[in-house]
């Protein structure tokens, strides 16, 4: 199953100050763990140029495991995310000509 990720990073959560040993500890940790799973293929994305977020197409078999990679990254904490579930463009293609049929034949 294919899932949206949407992650940004909450305004004002690491200050100048802090921002060497957070990305240390919390950031380049998960950007390690989100490179390796490019790599392996079961995750697509990048980081929009200039930008503290970042968007990926994700490969699970569950909500539950969705919810157990991304709460599992260091920096889990300091980022708003957003997931959404997607369908194929095939099964789009088959539900909106399920509608299409329907309209038609009460048409008749």
């Amino acid at each position: 199953m294919l899932y949206l990720v949407k992650a940004e990073l909450v305004e004002n959560s690491i200050s100048a100050e802090a921002f060497p040993q957070v990305f240390g500890q919390l950031i380049r940790p998960s950007l390690e763990s989100l490179a390796k799973m490019i790599d392996e293929k079961k995750l697509m994305g990048g980081i929009p140029a200039g930008q503290r977020a970042g968007f990926f197409i994700m490969d699970a078999q569950s909500n539950e495991e969705v919810d157990r990679i991304l709460g599992g990254l260091p920096f889990w904490g300091l980022l708003n995310m957003s997931v959404t579930p997607l369908v194929s463009v095939r099964t789009a293609i088959e539900r909106d000509q399920r509608a299409a049929d329907a309209i038609k034949s009460s048409r008749h």
